[in-house]
């Protein structure tokens, strides 16, 4: 065996030496040919750098996989990429090709992916394919379940290092990462095994790499990308057992970590700023084309390049940092079998918290801007209505499943089929009840108790009918499912309510993160006013509620109240810490420093003169503006 795993070793030296030979030869046949990348707002790089050096990792590969198939057969033939290799070939020759013609001449987005779809359907109809454990049934086996899985596999990996190529280095050695922790598991499980490709793999991109790293001199391009993630996916699923499939999936997965997440928030990030275009376009034109196509400079390798000040190899290596830590998670799923899946959600949870930081302001803030546009909060009723419903159902199901679950020693001996085919008993009443009670056409971004109140009832009646109609139906039941009618009546209106409440207190969030934002930013930049507010009440709270529905249009900073009221020193008003009267800025001079207020806002109508004239004195002392905001509380002709 050990001799096996030499000539494993020995294939991909071979692979190294032919990328260390070959990439100058692609550098320079690219550069004649005009494949160059162009130093442009977008990209990173200062100087043109050829691109399509990934051509001499294809090459590479494929050599020394041919050194192993001819010269050591035995070695190829436990090799887990023995039997998808005369698919792989067609599909990755599909995808370097385009890939060519996209560095060359450019392509549209549209056609790159029609050939990723090809080449996975390639591979899918040649087994590189996901499946699942027998044991979840053989539904799972089905072709309309693993053939539309794999091809979403594919094309997110592929997209995934395709679009993570920005920094020097870190496309390829993210992929060698990847590779290694995917050999690394399937070792793991299958010990006879031999990671033949994946050697001639990691060598090809080790050679790559001496002249792909900071400074770079040549760039992988969309030939070497998308070769890249068909490679990784494709090892992916052939190095794998489909009696495990949380440990030798949820190690590629968590390999993959940098790239795969990259990608989703990519997706998330242009889907919601196309939709941003057609609503902010003019009447009668588009608004904008290509919703997750539209190329932009807020991937996770932008942040943790603005992060390091620009030090390209700092972000890389901070990069080849989280998807180590990744890596290593999925290896402690491997070792403590019992605790797989808590170290598989533990490790996407580290790396989510992570990267939370940076992508409050992109993801988040363009979420927020959607939702905080002039009569937003309202919504398109058609579009309201559908949400509320398609997640009303969502809720009872849930929440059915679950009681089913928890309650099923205590129930009847029926079979499970039964007690779903009882669904309908429990949630037809509560639907009819909500509909009868308006909760499909209230304005909840302005609920009130009343309307909360309604929800409950609704619940709590739609819940007395199904009872009282299962009793009359089924007088079996009527007492061993008293435990599952009172906690259906009592968990369910909470979901309910959290899933209309969820925008009205998103949007309070992102006001409040983006004043801290500009709490931060107004200490650098004199632009920003900074604000304190003289009066802590009903006007104060207009004030902040106006302030959070034009979260996204803002310019100020919020820093505190100041009240008369010496009860409130020290209490909190919507986010907004109170100081006291004007007298505690005056006789704490390091509270004054720290706060720095660049206006005052009187908020309150009834103050008297004599205390307006004491506080635009000391306004005036300290240069502060003084302004004066004002709700009107009746009406006036127009």
């Amino acid at each position: 065996m050990i001799g096996l795993l030499w000539q494993c070793c020995v294939v991909g030296l071979i692979a190294l030496a032919c990328s260390l030979a070959l990439t100058p030869v692609a550098r320079g046949f690219m550069r004649r040919i005009g494949a160059i990348d162009k130093p442009d707002p977008r990209r990173v790089n200062r100087v043109p750098v050829p691109r399509g050096g990934g051509l001499a990792v294809v090459v590479a590969f494929f050599v020394a996989v041919a050194v192993a198939v001819h010269v050591w057969p035995g070695v190829w033939a436990h090799s887990a990429f023995a039997g998808i290799l005369p698919w792989f070939v067609p599909a990755a020759v599909l995808l370097v090709a385009v890939g060519f013609v996209d560095d060359r001449f450019g392509l549209p987005p549209v056609v790159k992916l029609a050939a990723q779809i090809v080449s996975a359907a390639i591979l899918c109809w040649g087994g590189a394919r996901l499946t699942f454990p027998e044991a979840w049934g053989a539904w799972v086996a089905e072709p309309w379940v693993y053939v539309p899985l794999t091809l979403v596999w594919y094309i997110g990996v592929v997209n995934a290092f395709n679009l993570i190529d920005g920094l020097d280095g870190l496309s390829s050695g993210l992929a060698i990462l990847g590779t290694v922790g995917i050999a690394g598991a399937f070792l793991f499980v299958e010990p006879t095994a031999l990671p033949v490709a994946s050697a001639a793999f990691v060598g090809a991109l080790l050679g790559f790499l001496r002249y792909n790293y900071n400074p770079a001199s040549v760039f992988l391009g969309d030939s070497g990308s998308l070769f890249v993630g068909l490679t990784v996916a494709t090892l992916a699923l052939v190095s794998r057992r489909s009696d495990a499939f949380l440990v030798s999936m949820g190690i590629p997965v968590l390999c993959l970590g940098v790239p795969l997440i990259d990608t989703g928030l990519a997706v998330l990030r242009r889907t919601l700023r196309y939709m941003l275009r057609r609503l902010d376009a003019p009447q009668g034109t588009e608004g904008g084309t290509g919703a997750v196509m539209t190329a932009d400079r807020d991937h996770v390798h932008h942040r943790f390049l603005a992060l390091a000040h620009g030090n390209q190899r700092r972000a890389v290596w901070a990069l080849y940092g989280l998807a180590a830590v990744l890596m290593a998670l999925g290896f402690v799923a491997l070792a403590v079998r019992e605790a797989k899946a808590t170290a598989f959600i533990i490790g996407f949870c580290a790396f989510a918290a992570v990267i939370v930081r940076a992508m409050t302001n992109v993801e988040l803030w363009d979420a927020g801007r959607l939702l905080a546009r002039p009569g937003a909060r309202c919504g398109r009723r058609t579009a309201t209505v559908i949400f509320y419903v398609l997640s009303d159902v969502a809720v009872m199901v849930a929440l059915y499943v679950a009681l089913l679950w928890l309650l099923w020693d205590f129930l009847p001996a029926y079979s499970l089929r039964r007690f779903l085919n009882f669904f309908l008993a429990y949630s037809v009443p509560v639907a009819v009840a909500m509909v009868l009670v308006r909760a499909y056409t209230r304005i909840w971004g302005r609920s009130t108790r009343k309307d909360s109140f309604m929800v409950v009832a609704a619940v709590a009646g739609g819940s007395l009918v199904s009872h009282l109609t299962l009793a009359y139906l089924v007088p079996e039941l009527a007492g061993a499912m008293v435990r599952f009618h009172v906690l259906w009546a009592a968990l369910l209106p909470l979901p309910l309510l959290m899933a209309r409440l969820a925008k009205t207190a998103f949007l309070q969030w992102l006001a409040f993160a983006e004043n801290r934002r500009l709490c931060r930013r107004s200490l650098q930049d004199a632009s920003i006013p900074r604000v304190l507010f003289y009066g802590a009440g009903v006007s104060l709270r207009a004030t902040i509620t106006l302030y959070e529905v034009n979260v996204t249009r803002n310019h100020m900073a919020l820093i505190g109240v100041l009240d008369d009221n010496l009860g409130l020193h020290g209490r909190i008003f919507r986010d907004l810490p109170i100081f006291g009267p004007l007298e505690v800025l005056e006789e704490d001079p390091d509270l004054f420093a720290r706060l720095r207020p660049t206006q005052i806002v009187v908020t309150t109508p009834a103050i008297p003169p004599a205390r307006l004239a004491e506080i635009r004195a000391f306004c005036d002392a300290h240069g502060i503006a003084l302004l004066r905001s004002v709700i009107e509380q009746s009406p006036r002709p127009l």
